[in-house]
């Protein structure tokens, strides 16, 4: 593993790790992560990915993990389609590094999303989604639908308000977040057109130029990204797409639970993680 930090496109400085196989299968895998949770979170499947022969980049966005490089409340003003622009970037380097590789993109939950909220689309030949939903709340349990609206419609103004960021580890949402990204997220979470309606105000979105294949997949118990939401995702964001859809119910696995984030933890590694071996052809 490689550690080092490359320019984002406006030049703000982005960790990225590198896995680098012991021989080389000529594909190219760029994880994309969720909101609020720091790269090292991949790096086991990182890992067992390059042991596959793929050349592996994993990197944090900007605020996030190892790309803060300053105080977040001076960061305020970046949010969803600034983390995008660190992902081309991030997706650029790959290919450039890798130029005669396939480049596939393993997104978990917004990270699924964040291709759409730029032109990165140009630098992948596959994608796997993992937990990447149409945010709008009420298509969410009646308990889920009570917390997120409670918390992004009052709490997320008023902490940032008097923070000048976004505490999301008092709500056990992961790393702190700018004041603009908890906004994004609110809007994405809110809305009912979800991360659409961004197209609306002004910012450029590339969901319709997404035409490669991309499995969606939505986990039975996870309360961050039901079914109903990833299918949503797939019939109506990336509709021209060539999507595939995999619902996984933890019984199926012989597991308890798996939830938002157990997909990408090692313990799983021989039970779910042929799944990615299958649809990557590794």
């Amino acid at each position: 593993m490689e550690s080092y930090t490359i320019k984002s496109t406006d030049d703000y400085p982005i960790s990225v790790h590198e896995f680098v196989p012991k021989s080389s299968n000529n594909k190219t895998i760029v994880f994309a992560p969720a909101v609020a949770v720091p790269q090292k979170f991949y790096f086991s499947m990182a890992t067992y990915l390059a042991q596959k022969g793929c050349n592996v980049f994993t990197f944090d966005y900007r605020s996030i993990g190892s790309s803060i490089s300053q105080s977040i409340q001076s960061l305020k003003e970046y949010g969803f389609f600034s983390w995008a622009m660190d992902f081309k970037a991030v997706s650029k380097y790959a290919k450039e590094e890798f130029p005669d590789n396939t480049q596939y993109m393993i997104g978990h939950s917004y990270g699924g999303n964040s291709v759409g909220f730029s032109d990165s689309f140009q630098y992948y030949d596959k994608y796997l989604t993992i937990g990447s939903q149409f945010g709008f709340y009420k298509h969410f349990t009646l308990k889920m639908r009570a917390l997120i609206y409670l918390n992004f419609k009052f709490f997320v103004p008023l902490t940032t308000s008097i923070l000048g960021y976004y505490p999301s580890s008092w709500f056990g949402l992961g790393r702190p977040l700018t004041t603009k990204a908890a906004k994004d997220w609110a809007t994405f979470l809110l809305h009912p057109d979800s991360m659409l309606h961004f197209s609306k105000g002004g910012s450029e979105t590339y969901y319709e130029d997404i035409k490669e294949s991309i499995l969606l997949i939505s986990i039975d118990d996870d309360l961050f990204a039901p079914q109903k939401s990833v299918d949503i995702l797939s019939d109506r964001v990336y509709k021209n797409a060539k999507t595939t859809r995999k619902h996984l119910k933890p019984s199926d696995y012989n597991l308890k639970t798996i939830g938002h984030f157990d997909f990408f933890r090692k313990k799983n590694q021989d039970i779910l993680w042929p799944i990615i071996d299958e649809w990557f052809q590794l």
